[in-house]
């Protein structure tokens, strides 16, 4: 051969060319081809949960569908226990045809036939409205809606209740606008007596407590109003006591689709005449209380404590149509209630609703 290392560096090319290529090959096989370790973390893997975050996520899920206007479709994976179903409304009264509202307390010998004709009203809106049935007797407090004010001969009266008439009964009344924590136990006390008493909630209370809400009416219970975040009336206006009553009226409306009771307990109880007469003039009959169980005043009180003084502290005659006072937010209440609800029954008193004892 004339050129021998022409032919040498011939050969030496086609070496590193098909070199090359077989390492191009490997790298191709090595991406293409995963190892086993490499299949089993891409593979995704179960992640277990706390215990309590399914119930905290379904808390959430259930407040949220009572406020929203439009419920968000449900989960059929994971469907929200059902909410209480409140109990029906008491009959519908068409607020368009009301006028103004008056107070008024019945004379002994008057009907209500008569008090309607004199006060520009109707007997059933009366009735309805103030949610008894019947006639009316003597001394019994009303909130009479008026569809021809101009013609009534009955002037308002600023009137805050302070005791019922009915004979064996007591209104046992629960003020809610701080904690909430004893009041499932206050209502199983009550559920397992099948007794039904008022409630007066502010709307503070029920936009953080709304199934709490949903249960009290629910159970049947009477809720009255509380204003939405427990103001001293005195010391506001007259467009914000009505804003503070509308306000919670509403609340309750959107929480559990009822408005509440023609009744309005003042923050604190604290009231003067302007107060009353706005309340009035609204819709509302004042409440106040015959005693106060002094569950929410000074030092905490025994179970034992509050049972005595709300069973032995009126006398035979005053306990009849009293009005007792005591709180949702009281543990010691929560306690008391079943000791409560024995002795009253053990006296031959009826403990019940507001509206059933005035």
């Amino acid at each position: 051969m004339k050129y021998p290392w022409l032919f040498l560096l011939l050969v030496g090319c086609m070496v590193l060319v098909l070199y090359a290529a077989a390492l191009r090959v490997i790298q191709v096989v090595s991406v293409t081809t995963p190892t086993a370790q490499t299949q089993q973390t891409a593979t995704p893997q179960p992640i277990a949960l706390p215990e309590q975050t399914a119930p905290q996520a379904t808390e959430r899920a259930r407040a949220t569908v009572v406020f929203s206007p439009t419920p968000p479709a449900a989960d059929s994976a994971q469907p929200s226990p059902p909410l209480p179903t409140p109990v029906p409304a008491t009959p519908t009264i068409d607020l368009t045809t009301i006028s103004a509202y008056i107070a008024y307390r019945v004379k002994e010998g008057e009907s209500l036939a008569d008090i309607a004709t004199r006060a520009g009203s109707s007997v059933d809106l009366i009735r309805n409205y103030n949610r008894f049935a019947g006639e009316v007797h003597a001394q019994q407090p009303l909130i009479i809606p008026q569809t021809n004010p101009a013609g009534a001969s009955i002037t308002s009266q600023p009137i805050i209740v302070q005791r019922g008439t009915a004979q064996g009964t007591v209104a046992l009344t629960l003020d809610a606008g701080s904690s909430a924590a004893p009041t499932t136990a206050i209502l199983d006390a009550l559920a397992a007596q099948n007794i039904q008493i008022t409630f007066f909630l502010s709307g503070d209370w029920m936009t953080k407590n709304p199934e709490l809400t949903l249960r009290i009416v629910a159970d049947g219970h009477e809720v009255g109003n509380h204003s939405v975040s427990h103001p001293d009336f005195r010391l506001i206006t007259d467009d914000q006591i009505i804003a503070e009553l509308d306000g919670m009226s509403d609340t309750l409306y959107a929480v559990a689709g009822v408005r509440p009771a023609p009744f309005l307990r003042p923050p604190f109880g604290s009231y003067d005449e302007r107060v009353l007469r706005v309340v009035i003039a609204h819709g509302y009959l004042p409440i106040f209380w015959s005693l106060d169980s002094l569950d929410a005043f000074g030092e905490v009180k025994s179970a034992d404590y509050i049972v005595d003084r709300l069973t032995n502290t009126l006398s035979a005659e005053k306990r009849h149509g009293a009005i007792l006072l005591a709180h949702c937010g009281n543990q010691t209440t929560a306690d008391a209630l079943p000791q409560i609800l024995a002795r009253f029954a053990q006296m031959g008193i009826t403990v019940t609703t507001l509206s059933k004892v005035l």
